[in-house]
C-alpha cells in the first residue's frame, strides 16, 4: 500500500482542518451555513483483513477519524454567472479516503476534480517458499530441492515467508461542463486510475496424464488507466440529444511473471524439471486501449407520446508481443505472428416508445440490437503445453487456432398497462430475444418471455401486487464438435473419426446455450393501518428447468422471503425490523469413465462406467436479520442510534453415486453479526460532539480453507491461507464544527 502517500495527505488535511477552525484561512462571513468539518480519534480493536477487506482499517490501534463539507453561499444560486464552490472530504487518514471540489459560474461552466483511494484486503495469512513473492521475477530457495510431490520437500518449512494478498487503486477524476447557450452544452471528463498489490495466481508445469504440478504464487499488479470522454448535448422543451467519444488506455508495467519451478517429474522433457534450473513464464493482462462513439435522443411528440433511443459503437485492439511458447523448451517451429492484432468492434443500439392508449391504458415498445464483431486474425499457433513436453506437429492436438467469437442479438418487447376504477392496474407483456453465435455448440437460440401483473389496493390502508411469468428458450441443434473442430488445424481433424472430436463429452449441455423454461413468481403486500406502523412483506419464486440436459446442470430453484417491520409512537423515536431469507438450490449431473488405454475419449459406450455415474445437489441458504432504533432526545439537541444486522449463511453440497458412496461435503458456514450505536449531541449552536461504537463478529467454516496446509494436496504448493475469523471492537470520537 501507499502508505508514504497517505501519511502525507493526513498532515496535510489535518493542517487544512486547523486553519479552517481557526479561521485563518476563510473569513468567517465566506462559508454558508451548510459547511461543516469533522476532528476525531478512533481506536479499532483486532487485526483482520477481513475487517478492514474496503476500509483500510486492518491493524489494531488507533486512527483518525476527519471530514469536512464546504461550500460557498446558497443564496446565490439564482443568479447567472455568480461564482461558487464546493468541496468536501470523507474518510481522510484512513486508506479509503477521498476529497471533492468543484468551481463553477451559476448557468455558465463548472470545473470538478476528484480523488479516491479504493483498498481491497484479501488474507494476510498466506505462506510461500518463492523470494521475491508478489514480483514480477519469483525463485527458490539456493538449498531446494526438488521433488515429484509436495511430501518430498525437505526445505519447505524452513523456507516460508509471509504473503499478503491485497490491492489499492487510487483514482482520479476531473470533468467539465460550459453552457454554451439555453440549449447546447459541452463536457468533458478525465480518469487517471492506477492499481498496485498482487492477487493469487497458479503457476504450472505438465500436462495431462497424472504429470500436472502446480504452485499457488503472489502475482504483481502495477496497472495504469486513463480514460477520456468529451460530450455535446442539446435540449429544449421536447427533445434532448447527447453525443459523446471518449478513448481508454489500459497499461500493465509488469508484462510477464517468471517462476522457478519447485518440481521434478520423470515425464517430463529435458529441462522442465527443478534439476534443470527450469523457469516457467507466464504473459499477464496485456496492454491495449478502447475507442467509444455514442448517441441518445429522447423526443417528446406530445404529453402522451415520447421516443428516445441510443446508439452505441466501440472498437477495442490489443497487439502486445507473444512470449515464446515455452521459456524452457526450444520450439522448432516459432510463433506464426509477434503480436495478436487483437481487435473486437461492438455495436449496441436500444430504442423505446410510450404512448397513452386512453385516459386509463399505455402502451410500452422497446428493441435492443447488440452486434460483437471479432476481426482478430486466426492463425495455427504450435503450443508447448504445460513446457513439460516436446513441442507438437501440425497432425496432432497441440497445433491449436484461436477462436474468434460473434454474436448478434435482438431483442424486443411489448407491455400494455391499463388501470382500473379505484386503485387496481393490470399489466402485461411480451418479449422475444434471438441470438446468433459462432464457434460454440448452438448457433442460435430463442427466448419467448410473457407475463402479467396486478397491482391492487384491498383497503385505504393496504396494497399489493402479484407477478407471474414464464420465459422459454429454444436452441438449435447441439453440436458439441463444433469447439473441438473450430480449434484444432483442419489437417489434423480430417485424421480423426467423428467419435474423437469432443473437447467435452458430447451429452454435456452449457447451461446458458441449451433449452431452458423458466417460472416466476413475486408477491407484495403493504400494510399501514395508522401513521405509526408499517409492514412490508414480499416474497419471490424462481424454477429454471433444462429439459434436454443429461449431464450438466438440470434444475436452478431460487425463493425469497422479505418482511419489514416500522413503528413510530412517538416524533421522538422509531423503531424498525427487518427479516430476509434466500434459498438457493441446484441439481447437477455427471459420469464415470472406466480406466485404460480406450483410444476415444467418450465414445463408445463401453469407456463409460454407468453404476459410478453421479449427480450433486447444492443449496444454500442465507438469514440475514436485522433491528434499528433512533432516538431523539434532550429537545432534540441529541440524537442516538442503535442498528444491529445479524447473516448466516450456509451452504451444503450432497454428492450421491449408486457405484460409490459418497458422503456429504462439509458445510462452508459464514456468520456476520454487527452492533452499531451512534449518538450525536450538540454542545451549543455549530458545535455537536459524535460518539460512535461498532462491534462486529466474524466467523467462518470453509473446508477447502480450513486445515489445508502448504503441502496438504501431493501436486500443488499451495499457500495455506485458512477462513477469516474476527471480533472487532471499533469506536470513535469526534467534534463537527458547523459554520
Amino acid at each position: 500500500m501507499n502508505s508514504n502517500f497517505n501519511l502525507g495527505i493526513r498532515h496535510t488535511i489535518w493542517l487544512l482542518a486547523a486553519l479552517l477552525m481557526s479561521g485563518l484561512l476563510w473569513p468567517k462571513n465566506a462559508i454558508a451555513q451548510t459547511s461543516s468539518i469533522e476532528l476525531g480519534l478512533g481506536y479499532n480493536s483486532d487485526d483482520s483483513y477481513q475487517l478492514g477487506q474496503y476500509s483500510g482499517l486492518t491493524q489494531t490501534g488507533g486512527f483518525s477519524v476527519a471530514g469536512f463539507s464546504l461550500q460557498s453561499p446558497t443564496d446565490r444560486s439564482g443568479e447567472t454567472n455568480k461564482p461558487y464552490w464546493r468541496a468536501s472530504g470523507k474518510n481522510l487518514g484512513l486508506e479509503s479516503g477521498s476529497l471533492d471540489a468543484t468551481y463553477g459560474r451559476w448557468g455558465s461552466f463548472s470545473l470538478s476534480v476528484n480523488y479516491a483511494q479504493l483498498p481491497h484486503y484479501q488474507f494476510n495469512d498466506g505462506r510461500t517458499p518463492f523470494n521475491g513473492s508478489g514480483s514480477p521475477n519469483q525463485t527458490l530457495p539456493a538449498n531446494w530441492t526438488g521433488a515429484s510431490s509436495t511430501a518430498g520437500f525437505t526445505e519447505l518449512t524452513s523456507s516460508l515467508k509471509q504473503v499478503n494478498i491485497d490491492t489499492q487503486r487510487d483514482r482520479f477524476t476531473s470533468g467539465f461542463e460550459w453552457q454554451l447557450n439555453q440549449t447546447w452544452q459541452l463536457m468533458s471528463e478525465f480518469r487517471h486510475e492506477t492499481k498496485q498489490g498482487n492477487r493469487a495466481l497458479g503457476a504450472i508445469f505438465g500436462t495431462a496424464g497424472g504429470n500436472p504440478r502446480g504452485s499457488i504464487v503472489s502475482r504483481p499488479i502495477d496497472y495504469q488507466t486513463d480514460e477520456l470522454t468529451v460530450g455535446l448535448s442539446y435540449a429544449n422543451q421536447s427533445s434532448q440529444y447527447n453525443i459523446s467519444y471518449g478513448v481508454m488506455q489500459f497499461s500493465n508495467n509488469n508484462k510477464t511473471l517468471r517462476f522457478q519451478n519447485p518440481f521434478n517429474h520423470p515425464q517430463w522433457t529435458q529441462g522442465a524439471n527443478f534439476s534443470d534450473g527450469a523457469i516457467g513464464q507466464i504473459a499477464l493482462e496485456p496492454d491495449n486501449n478502447s475507442s467509444q462513439f455514442s448517441f441518445s435522443g429522447t423526443r417528446s411528440f406530445s404529453s402522451a407520446t415520447r421516443l428516445s433511443g441510443s446508439v452505441i459503437s466501440t472498437k477495442l485492439e490489443q497487439n502486445d508481443s507473444f512470449l515464446p511458447y515455452s521459456s524452457v523448451i526450444a520450439a522448432a517451429t516459432p510463433l506464426p505472428r509477434a503480436g495478436l492484432s487483437g481487435r473486437v468492434d461492438s455495436l449496441t443500439a436500444n430504442l423505446n416508445f410510450s404512448t397513452r392508449l386512453s385516459s386509463r391504458s399505455t402502451l410500452r415498445l422497446r428493441y435492443n440490437y447488440r452486434d460483437r464483431d471479432n476481426k482478430t486474425p486466426q492463425e495455427t499457433y504450435l503450443r508447448i503445453a504445460g513446457d513439460a513436453g516436446p513441442q507438437g506437429s501440425l497432425l496432432s492436438s497441440q497445433a491449436r487456432i484461436n477462436r474468434t467469437y460473434d454474436l448478434e442479438r435482438d431483442k424486443l418487447s411489448a407491455e400494455v398497462n391499463y388501470r382500473f376504477a379505484g386503485k387496481t392496474r393490470l399489466s402485461a407483456g411480451y418479449e422475444f430475444e434471438k441470438t446468433d453465435r459462432s464457434m460454440v455448440d448452438v448457433t442460435t437460440t430463442e427466448e419467448d418471455t410473457g407475463f402479467i401483473k396486478v397491482n391492487f389496493a384491498p383497503s385505504s390502508t393496504s396494497s399489493g401486487s402479484i407477478k407471474l411469468s414464464r420465459s422459454e428458450r429454444d436452441a438449435s441443434n447441439y453440436d458439441s464438435t463444433v469447439p473441438f473442430v473450430m480449434g484444432h488445424n483442419p489437417d489434423y481433424v480430417a485424421t480423426l473419426v467423428g467419435n474423437q472430436l469432443f473437447e467435452n463429452d458430447p451429452l454435456l449441455r452449457r447451461f446458458h446455450l441449451t433449452e431452458r423454461n423458466r417460472d416466476e413468481l413475486s408477491a407484495s403486500m403493504n400494510f399501514y393501518p395508522t401513521d405509526e406502523i408499517g409492514l412490508s412483506l414480499l416474497a419471490k419464486l424462481a424454477d429454471d428447468d433444462y429439459p434436454e440436459v443429461k449431464i450438466g446442470l438440470q434444475e436452478s430453484e431460487k425463493r425469497s422471503l422479505a418482511a419489514d417491520l416500522s413503528f413510530t409512537p412517538a416524533a421522538n423515536w422509531m423503531v424498525s425490523v427487518y427479516y430476509n431469507y434466500d434459498n438457493y438450490t441446484n441439481q447437477q449431473t455427471g459420469f464415470a469413465r472406466r480406466g485404460g488405454g480406450r483410444p476415444t475419449p467418450f465414445y463408445p459406450e463401453s469407456v463409460r462406467d454407468p453404476a459410478n455415474n453421479w449427480s450433486v445437489q447444492s443449496e444454500d441458504n442465507v438469514h440475514t436479520f436485522g433491528a434499528g432504533i433512533d432516538w431523539k432526545l434532550m429537545g432534540k439537541r441529541l440524537d442516538l442510534s442503535l442498528d444491529i444486522n445479524y447473516t448466516d449463511a450456509q451452504t451444503e453440497t450432497d454428492p450421491f453415486s449408486a457405484g460409490t458412496p459418497f458422503l456429504p461435503l462439509p458445510d462452508v458456514n459464514t456468520e456476520i453479526g454487527t452492533i452499531s450505536l451512534t449518538s450525536n449531541y450538540q454542545l451549543q449552536p455549530g458545535r455537536e460532539l459524535s460518539f460512535g461504537y461498532v462491534y462486529e463478529r466474524y466467523q467462518s467454516d470453509d473446508w477447502s480453507l480450513d486445515g489445508a496446509g502448504i503441502n496438504t494436496l501431493s501436486n500443488i504448493l499451495l499457500l495455506g491461507n485458512q477462513s477469516p475469523e474476527y471480533a472487532a471492537h471499533i469506536f470513535q470520537v469526534s467534534l463537527i464544527f458547523s459554520f
